[in-house]
């Protein structure tokens, strides 16, 4: 059974429509985790099971990916034992490093903070990208594009008055950025591993292992001994469960199908509705600051893939 029309992805007039459906879905994603942290009684403090959360979503997440990818017969050549090591690597970085740190640093931060500081990952991206492949170099509206997105970034965390910093953590602000970090190593092995293998069942079986070590780990670390389970809780989880495994499959069939830059100057609109959701479903402030930032990080991301037409080839590394 075919769930997304393929050939509907490859049509350029659905394009903006699905790439804005992806933006989206992920923009939903951190006021419903927190919302979630609520639903299942987690507190801030509890290590164990905001991993044991996470894990449980990407697990989940990847398991209906490859489902899907055997349906339609689309199984990543892993026989190898360089691709299963590629497979688990980018598992391991792309899903668990990645969104542990996110999960953990959500806890500790606003909805709308974190979700400005996670878009700090597209230009550690673009940065790394012109530092390993040698055709992508780095420009002068890229440069000026990073340095905007970044400028964003630091008004968005700083308050007003006699100490600025005074509501920066490691464990908030901190853990939200290395979650940024590990999703631009991520994005930098997704390009190396689409050159060896299909990118849409390499990623489920990676989000799958990389949900699988953060279940393993939220059982190790010292938890809460039980969570409140409630319809809503679950709901909330399934939500996500889902916007993990529909966004990623369409979001890469796009990628496949049209030129990236194209495509992922859609995520410019993610900490912009980021901000906005976590407003409505959170109740957060919305303060003049994030709508600033969310503003000059849009402007940002938008000069970075306004560049040109980013070629799919791998060049040497």
């Amino acid at each position: 059974m075919q769930v997304i029309n393929i050939e509907l992805l490859k049509n350029s007039k659905y394009k903006a429509l699905f790439a804005s459906f992806c933006a989206i879905g992920w923009s939903l994603a951190y006021p419903l985790i927190k919302l979630g942290y609520s639903e299942f009684q987690i507190a801030s403090d509890d290590l164990g099971s905001k991993v044991l959360f996470a894990g449980i979503r990407f697990f989940a997440a990847g398991l209906i990916i490859i489902c899907f990818c055997l349906a339609g017969r689309k199984i990543a050549d892993i026989k190898s034992i360089s691709n299963a090591a590629l497979v688990m690597l980018f598992g391991l970085v792309n899903t668990a490093l990645h969104y542990m740190f996110a999960y953990i640093g959500l806890g500790y931060n606003s909805g709308s903070r974190s979700t400005i500081l996670d878009s700090s990952g597209s230009f550690m991206l673009i940065i790394l990208s012109t530092i390993i492949f040698k055709d992508d170099k780095m420009t002068a509206k890229k440069g000026i594009g990073c340095l905007l997105g970044f400028c964003g970034i630091i008004l968005a965390t700083l308050n007003a008055g006699e100490n600025i910093f005074a509501d920066i953590t490691f464990r908030g602000d901190g853990m939200i950025l290395l979650n940024a970090v590990f999703a631009a190593i991520g994005g930098i092995l997704t390009r190396i591993v689409s050159k060896r293998m299909n990118m849409l069942s390499a990623t489920g079986i990676s989000m799958a292992f990389g949900g699988a070590v953060m279940i393993i780990l939220g059982l190790i670390f010292k938890r809460a001994d039980k969570w409140n389970i409630s319809i809503r809780g679950v709901a909330v989880l399934f939500i996500l469960i889902m916007i993990s495994a529909v966004c990623f499959a369409v979001y890469n069939e796009l990628i496949a199908n049209h030129p990236i830059s194209e495509i992922s100057i859609f995520n410019a609109l993610i900490p912009v509705l980021g901000v906005v959701f976590s407003s409505i479903i959170l109740r957060e402030e919305l303060k003049w600051q994030y709508i600033c930032s969310v503003i000059i990080v849009s402007v940002g991301i938008y000069l970075v893939n306004k560049n040109g037409k980013t070629k799919n080839r791998l060049s040497r590394i």
